[in-house]
């Protein structure tokens, strides 16, 4: 009986394909918004969590405003063991503008210790990081990314050739390989000098930025925990200091994606309610025109179940189809974007199972009311009709 009636869909189908194709063609599109968004926010996501994973896994930010000098300069030494601390470096930020051959540009300077390239995970391309002994004699050392080096010596190697920063010779010891770009911008873009200078270029006064490594990521927690603990005994309110983990980073990441997801995926779905609206539309007609057909089935002793179920797989049937056509293009889509932007795109299984369920639901709640309607026909009114 069940191979009955999606024969009958299939020959409906295959009788009006004009108006099948326009009836699916809402359930296409919103199931293809529908899947591509989610597959959107999905790989950003994954993106974006492998960008903070990036910046070390064991990492711990902290960032303190002290007016009144509560904090020892040696504070964290001072919770190396107790918050279990493995290294840590000061950060100071600013910018440098420079222009080259009539070409404008803008570099980050970044003013940090021999411990920052360890915590930050950075690689070297060529050359080498400065050293302890460069942070504390105060050298004027610098390591640059890799498109400050194309802008200011183009093909040549870097390596022992001098950039000015705000006036200052800096003698470059070593290239960083590509970076690529995260939360903080173009990290091509960086030139990192020992925190001695940055701080006398770019004075800081009270407000100070701290990158931490515990000793290993699952103790992450801990050192957070623990520096949190030593500044609200040390520092007058908790809005003077802000400590953040790797973890904490990532829970907030996937709270704000997976609300922008569902925000977006909402916004898609109402492309397919217009689509269901219109399958229950075309049902209405098709009920209207085969009037004469279902009052021979009754008169024949066909159950009203039997119409209603023709009637309803017929619709469930088309929105299928349409479904798996959405995916299809959906699925083309994301191969075009990964393509064209670089961003790389995935669909899961989840995508397809969503694809197949979300059509479905559709065909049954907009194909109810038509079936339910042919299935109540009295044969002698149908069989009369014209």
């Amino acid at each position: 009986m069940i191979k009955e009636y999606f024969s009958i869909a299939f020959r409906s189908l295959i009788t009006h394909k004009a108006r099948a194709f326009l009836t699916m063609l809402g359930v296409i599109i919103g199931v293809s918004s529908v899947i591509l968004l989610i597959s959107l926010g999905d790989s950003a996501k994954q993106e974006a969590a492998n960008q903070i994973r990036g910046l070390g896994s064991n990492l711990v930010m902290v960032g303190v405003v002290d007016k009144q000098g509560y904090l020892p300069n040696i504070w964290l030494d001072e919770l190396k063991d107790k918050a279990k601390i493995n290294s840590y470096s000061p950060l100071v930020q600013g910018s440098a503008d420079y222009k080259v051959n009539g070409v404008n540009f803008t570099a980050k300077i970044y003013g940090v210790n021999e411990k920052y390239s360890y915590i930050s995970a950075l690689k070297m391309n060529r050359g080498r990081f400065f050293s302890g002994v460069d942070v504390e004699n105060n050298v004027a050392v610098a390591v640059i990314g890799k498109k400050v080096a194309s802008a200011m010596f183009f093909s040549e190697d870097p390596i022992n050739k001098t950039i000015v920063v705000k006036g200052i010779p800096f003698k470059v010891v070593g290239l960083l390989v590509d970076q690529g770009t995260n939360f903080n911008g173009d990290m091509d873009k960086v030139i990192y000098i020992p925190y001695g200078y940055a701080s006398t270029l770019f004075p800081v006064q009270y407000q100070k930025t701290y990158y931490v490594a515990s000793e290993s990521e699952a103790l992450a927690d801990t050192t957070k925990a623990k520096i949190e603990s030593y500044l609200s005994n040390k520092l007058p309110s908790e809005k003077n200091y802000m400590v953040f983990s790797q973890s904490q980073m990532l829970k907030m990441l996937d709270t704000i994606m997976a609300l922008l997801t569902t925000l977006l995926a909402g916004i898609a779905s109402i492309s397919l309610v217009v689509g269901g609206i219109g399958i229950m539309n075309i049902m209405l007609v098709t009920v209207r025109e085969r009037t004469r057909e279902i009052g021979i089935r009754k008169a024949l002793g066909a159950r009203r179940s039997y119409i209603l179920f023709q009637f309803l797989i017929e619709a469930i049937f088309i929105t299928v189809i349409g479904g798996f056509i959405g995916l299809g293009i959906s699925y083309l889509g994301s191969l075009l974007i990964t393509k064209l932007s670089g961003f790389n795109v995935t669909m899961g299984i989840s995508s397809v199972i969503l694809a197949i369920v979300f059509s479905t639901f559709v065909g049954v709640v907009f194909g109810i009311y038509p079936a339910n309607k042919a299935s109540k026909l009295e044969p002698v009114e149908a069989l009369r009709f014209e």
